[in-house]
C-alpha cells in the first residue's frame, strides 16, 4: 500500500476549486450575477462528468445529465444560454488559478532522476486544432476558429511550466521564445525543430540553463578552419574562417545504430554558434519507415525532396549544451522522452476530445476547449505524481497516458464531489493505485523505457 502522505498535496490542488472561491470567481467574471438553481459549482459538475468535452454531446443529452446525475431540472435552451464570452473568461481563469496553485505544491520527482545533472526536464511542443476544411464556409456563421495550445510541463514531477493559448495559428519559435525568461538554472529544455532558433538557445544558455534539440538534415555545421586564407592587408577572409562539415559522407560511413559526437562544432552558416553535436544512424527498417513520412510530407506540400534530405534520412542529429559528463548515448535516452508529450496530446484529442468538431456557437466551442484543458491538466499532474511513488515504492512503471485516460474520465468527477461534500480526494487514491498497478503497467522488455535506460553517474 503506498504512503498516503505522498498524496497529502491533493487537498492543496484542490482548493482552487473550493465552492466558494467557485462562486466568487463566477461573479466577477460575470458567469453567474444572481443567485439560480444551476450555480457554477453545478456547471463544473457537468463538466468534470463529460471530462471537459462539450462539444459531443447535444444540449439534450445535457440537459439529461444534469436531471440524472445532478438531479438539477434544466431545458436546453437554459443550457446553451450558459455558454457565453463570461463562461469562457470563467473558464480561462480556473486554468490560470490550476496553475497557480501547481506552482505552490510540494510535488515529488521522479526518484530516477536524484543524480541527474539538472533539476527539470521541460518538454515543450504545440497542437493546433482547426475547423475541417469541409466545415469553412458553414463555420463563418458560427464564428468558430482554431485554436493552437503551447504546452510545456516538468517531465518529473507534472508540473505545468509554460502554457500559451491562441486562437489562431501562431509561429511555434514565437511562442515559445515566451517561456525563456521565466527558465531557472540547471532546467534542461527537451524541443522539437519548430523551436529551432539560435537566439532562443543563446537566452537558455544565458539563464544557466540547458537546451537538447535536433537539427535539420540540411543544417549547416562547420569546423574552425586551421589554415584560413588572408587579404593582403594582413586581415583574415572570412569565407574560409570555418569548413563546412560533410554529413552526408559522415552518415554514409555509419553503421547502423551508431552514435558519433563531433567536437567543436559551430552551428548555422551566419550564426556560428557553437554547441555539442551528436549523430544518431537509425538501421535500414528505420530509414525506410522515415523515408515514406518525408515523401507523404512533400506530397502534401506539392515541394519535391531534397536530395541531401534523402541521403540523410536514416541519420538524426542532435545539438546540445548539456556537459560532457552525459554520454551520447544517454544524450540519444534523453531525447526520446520528448515523444512522452506527443503520448499526451494524443490523449487529449483522442480520449477527451479536444479535436472534435462540429458546428456550434463560438462561446459553446471555446467553453469546450478550455474545459478540456483543464481536465487535461489537472489529469496530468496527478497522473505524474502517481507514476513516481509507485515506482519509488513498488519498482513498477505505468502508462501515463493511460493514468492520465483514468483520473480524466472516471476519478475527477467522483474526486470532486467529495471535495464539493468536505471529504478528501485522497480516499480514492489506493483504488487508483490498484487499478492503474493492474491494468496501467508497461511491459518489462529487455532493453526497458527510455527513463530506465537513464542512469546519470
Amino acid at each position: 500500500m503506498l504512503a498516503r502522505a505522498k498524496f497529502d498535496f491533493l487537498d492543496q490542488l484542490f482548493t482552487f476549486l473550493e465552492p466558494a472561491k467557485i462562486d466568487q470567481m463566477a461573479k466577477e467574471t460575470g458567469f453567474v450575477q444572481r443567485k439560480r438553481k444551476f450555480d457554477a459549482n453545478d456547471f463544473l459538475s457537468l463538466l468534470f462528468g463529460i471530462h471537459g468535452n462539450l462539444i459531443d454531446s447535444s444540449l439534450q443529452e445535457l440537459s439529461t445529465k444534469c436531471a440524472v446525475n445532478q438531479d438539477i431540472e434544466i431545458s436546453r435552451a437554459a443550457i446553451d444560454k450558459k455558454f457565453t464570452k463570461a463562461a469562457v473568461l470563467f473558464l480561462q481563469r480556473l486554468v490560470s488559478e490550476l496553475l497557480e496553485t501547481e506552482r505552490m505544491l510540494p510535488l515529488s520527482r521522479h526518484p530516477l532522476s536524484e543524480d541527474w545533472p539538472f533539476t527539470t526536464l521541460r518538454v515543450l511542443d504545440g497542437t493546433h486544432d482547426a475547423v475541417p476544411d469541409l466545415m469553412l464556409k458553414r463555420a463563418q456563421k458560427t464564428r468558430q476558429t482554431s485554436v493552437k495550445i503551447q504546452h510545456e510541463y516538468d517531465l518529473l514531477t507534472g508540473r505545468v511550466t509554460f502554457l500559451r493559448i491562441d486562437l489562431k495559428n501562431v509561429n511555434d519559435t514565437i511562442s515559445g521564445a515566451g517561456r525563456i525568461p521565466f527558465l531557472d538554472t540547471n532546467e534542461l529544455c527537451l524541443q522539437d525543430l519548430g523551436y529551432f532558433h539560435f537566439r532562443s538557445f543563446e537566452g537558455i544558455r544565458e539563464k544557466g540553463s540547458y537546451f537538447l534539440t535536433r537539427f535539420r538534415s540540411d543544417a549547416h555545421l562547420a569546423y574552425l578552419n586551421p589554415s584560413p586564407s588572408y587579404h593582403p592587408n594582413g586581415g583574415k577572409i572570412e569565407s574560409s574562417r570555418y569548413l563546412r562539415i560533410d554529413l552526408v559522407s559522415l552518415s554514409r560511413a555509419m553503421g547502423p545504430n551508431e552514435i558519433m559526437e563531433l567536437e567543436d562544432v559551430y552551428f548555422g552558416r551566419d550564426a556560428h554558434f557553437q554547441a555539442r553535436c551528436i549523430l544518431f544512424h537509425q538501421d535500414q527498417d528505420q530509414k525506410e519507415r522515415r523515408l515514406i513520412k518525408i515523401e507523404r510530407r512533400a506530397s502534401r506540400s506539392r515541394t519535391p525532396m531534397k536530395p541531401l534530405v534523402r541521403e540523410m534520412a536514416g541519420t538524426t542529429g542532435y545539438m546540445t549544451n548539456l556537459p560532457e559528463s552525459i554520454s551520447p548515448e544517454q544524450l540519444v535516452e534523453l531525447y526520446r522522452l520528448r515523444w512522452q508529450i506527443e503520448w499526451e496530446f494524443r490523449t487529449m484529442k483522442s480520449f477527451l476530445g479536444l479535436d472534435h468538431f462540429r458546428l456550434v456557437k463560438q462561446e459553446r466551442w471555446l467553453c469546450h476547449v478550455y474545459g478540456t484543458l483543464l481536465v487535461f491538466l489537472l489529469s496530468q499532474l496527478m497522473a505524474c505524481q502517481l507514476r513516481n511513488v509507485i515506482w519509488e515504492e513498488e519498482k513498477k512503471e505505468i502508462s501515463e497516458a493511460i493514468a492520465i485516460r483514468c483520473f480524466a474520465c472516471e476519478f475527477i468527477p467522483k474526486m470532486y464531489e467529495a471535495f464539493r461534500q468536505k471529504k478528501t480526494p485522497q480516499a480514492f487514491i489506493p483504488l487508483i493505485t490498484r487499478l492503474l498497478t493492474r491494468t496501467a503497467r508497461k511491459p518489462n522488455s529487455a532493453s526497458g523505457t527510455a527513463i530506465k535506460r537513464l542512469q546519470f553517474e
